[in-house]
């Protein structure tokens, strides 16, 4: 009881201090010292980022292929089902992270080839979660599922510049944290959204669901309003979705999971992002399944104006 006591104490005084856990140097890139996120890449995975003026953008978070945990549940027939109604009418796929369970091999050759049946020739942003840089992971996700050579980097789509952040160390590590600056800071374009697996919108009664250090969080956040995000999608939380504006024209969205969870209450969930350029209307509409359900339905509709 008394070990169990210390324990406690030790995390609460972790979770409380401002800066008790520094911003590690976790470097996991095959170039050291190249800003991945100076150049906006133009193809991922050899498919094309497309070039419209207004764009229709699946969104999915924490597909974890090979999971089989109890209290876990999948929807995955009825999401193939019903994505391949709308497919012709999506311009890209974006998932959040997490696409592994463990980091294991046969996961990620299991979700490339689901992936690549699912959603054919659609160009997939592929962020990286906890789940996939495990053991060695970063190297498989790269080879196997990244379609980059980094697991960061910008890219471009109608008028919006979008920065993919590894943030599956809880950190962003001092190589990436000041690439990241470097080219934030020098960004003319008036739009940004940033996708990453762990959010920073989080709690002291969920401290492993976000940033492991309260100052980079801090920092990160400061910096995103400072410097024009206009919003921030995360996943990693595996709950009903929940959207926090830190300022007028910035905020975030923390997704829910792609399969179901009764131990926290999650629905398996897909997006649907629409923009419209004329008007710089971001609509992100949710749809979830029930447990005892054959059918995703739309459950919540946000709406942001770009700035």
């Amino acid at each position: 009881m008394r070990k169990l006591l210390l324990f406690l104490i030790t995390i609460i005084l972790c979770i409380s201090c401002d800066n008790i856990v520094p911003i590690a140097n976790i470097d996991p890139y095959k170039n050291p010292g190249t800003n991945y996120y100076s150049t906006d890449l133009t193809q991922i995975d050899g498919k094309n980022i497309p070039e419209k003026e207004d764009f229709k953008a699946l969104l999915i978070s924490d597909t974890h292929f090979g999971k089989n945990k109890p209290g876990t549940y999948f929807k995955t027939k009825e999401f193939e089902e019903q994505i391949q109604t709308i497919i012709n009418n999506i311009d890209i796929v974006i998932n959040l992270g997490d696409v592994s369970d463990n980091s294991q091999q046969e996961q990620f050759d299991s979700y490339k080839e689901w992936s690549d049946s699912v959603f054919g020739s659609k160009p997939v942003i592929n962020v990286i979660g906890n789940h996939d840089n495990r053991n060695g992971g970063v190297e498989r996700f790269l080879k196997i599922v990244a379609g980059t050579d980094s697991t960061y980097y910008c890219f471009k789509l109608s008028d919006i510049h979008f920065y993919v952040i590894d943030s599956a160390f809880r950190t962003l590590g001092r190589q990436q944290l000041n690439n990241l600056m470097t080219t934030l800071t020098s960004d003319s374009n008036s739009k940004k959204i940033v996708l990453t697996h762990i959010p920073l919108y989080g709690s002291v009664t969920n401290f492993y669901a976000s940033f492991a250090d309260e100052k980079e969080r801090n920092y990160l956040l400061s910096n995103f309003s400072k410097y024009g995000v206009d919003l921030l999608l995360t996943g990693h939380k595996h709950v009903p979705e929940s959207y926090k504006a830190y300022t007028d024209s910035f905020s975030e969205i923390v997704v829910n999971g792609f399969h179901g969870e009764d131990f926290r209450q999650g629905k398996p969930s897909f997006y649907l992002c629409t923009y419209t350029r004329n008007t710089s209307e971001f609509k992100i509409e949710c749809y979830s399944c029930a447990k005892d359900s054959s059918e995703f339905e739309l459950v919540s509709s946000h709406s942001y104006t770009l700035k």
